[in-house]
């Protein structure tokens, strides 16, 4: 399996390892999934996120290359800004989700690892005469992600970088090198869980000093290392997609409810037509809502939704929500139970479960 360059130093910390995307050998929990949970909510976490997969473009033409095959603007950014964006086949379905950031002098791409045999390929291909060219980070990278109501704090503390907390969704500073730092560290806003967050990207070999630096630092916080397992907790809670659960080469994004990665008024990119045609032509069958469960049962992603004997849908991610003490999930079920309190009945091992449907992002 694989692992992050970190690996060893959750070993130390006594981690508990699981298999993830794609074969990544990833800390699930360092020590329990509430309250690592908790401290993100109240506090702060620290999370190793090396596993996702990192691209990076250069040359003059790159922003118009970029703009012309992805679903939102690119071209219209500036040093420091970025978007979220959709790579889409021609029917319009999802290959893969792109957070994008703009560097003085590249693009950079930060994706899911389950689109990693495809996406690399999928942008090659549609290189022909254009000066670009897309190299593959992901090896010679890493990413730490730092989420909570301290994160704006030990930011600050960390990277010296005043206005920090400024920073709008997705967009970045560049923390230069220094006697401190031998690398330079790229920070982005990334709120994935529902909190305020930040994803620090930097050289393989400069992971570890940053690792340990932002658990120094974060100790004045009372900020602690969190696993996988809290950070899906998180995510669901949030309601927020990703790749590989609520996000599939089967999905298109007005179906999840992503109109704010989709740019209306570009012009042409790659599944633009299909994805027009619904937004002003007609409407999706289906849409991504929570489900809140009535009782502590296990209900598996996958699982079927009915409405009655009716089937309406499946659950595509399930977890306990310490925020909300019950058990919840993200699922896809037909527009005539996409109101929220309708009831519903998921199947699971042990026979149906009721359920209700709930607008997201979750609430306390």
């Amino acid at each position: 399996m694989k692992t992050t360059p970190l690996h060893h130093i959750h070993e130390q910390l006594g981690a508990t390892f699981a298999e993830r995307h794609e074969g990544w050998n990833i800390a699930v929990q360092f020590t329990d999934t509430v309250s690592e949970h908790h401290a993100v909510r109240n506090r702060g976490g620290i999370a190793d996120l090396s596993y996702r997969s990192r691209y990076q473009l250069t040359g003059d033409d790159r922003a118009k290359f970029l703009h012309r095959i992805i679903s939102n603007d690119v071209e219209s950014l500036t040093t420091g800004q970025g978007t979220y964006a959709m790579l889409l086949t021609h029917r319009g379905k999802i290959i893969a989700d792109l957070n994008i950031y703009v560097l003085e002098d590249a693009i950079t791409i930060d994706a899911a690892p389950e689109t990693a045999e495809n996406l690399f390929s999928e942008l090659d291909k549609y290189i022909i005469a254009d000066d670009v060219e897309l190299s593959d980070l992901t090896a010679e990278t890493g990413a730490i992600a730092v989420h909570g109501p301290k994160s704006s704090e030990l930011m600050q503390s960390v990277l010296g970088v005043s206005d920090v907390a400024a920073l709008q969704e997705r967009h970045n500073c560049v923390r230069e090198v220094d006697e401190r730092f031998k690398h330079p560290i790229v920070c982005v806003r990334t709120d994935t869980t529902g909190e305020v967050g930040y994803m620090l990207y930097t050289a393989a070999e400069a992971l570890v000093s940053l690792w340990k630096t932002l658990m120094t630092e974060g100790s004045q916080f009372n900020v602690q290392p969190v696993g996988w397992n809290a950070l899906e907790s998180l995510r669901i809670e949030a309601g927020i997609p990703r790749y590989g659960a609520e996000l599939t080469d089967a999905v298109i994004p007005l179906e999840a409810e992503l109109e704010y990665a989709i740019d209306f008024e570009k012009g042409c990119y790659i599944g633009q037509e299909i994805v027009a045609r619904m937004k002003y032509r007609g409407h999706p069958n289906r849409l991504l809502r929570g489900v809140e469960i009535d009782d502590d049962c296990k209900v598996c992603p996958g699982a079927r939704v009915f409405n009655t004997e009716k089937e309406v849908g499946w659950i595509t991610s399930t977890a306990f929500a310490p925020t909300l003490g019950k058990r919840i999930a993200l699922g896809y079920v037909r527009i005539a139970v996409t109101e929220a309190g309708s009831r519903v009945q998921i199947e699971t091992s042990n026979g149906q479960v009721n359920a209700t449907i709930v607008e997201l992002p979750f609430s306390a």
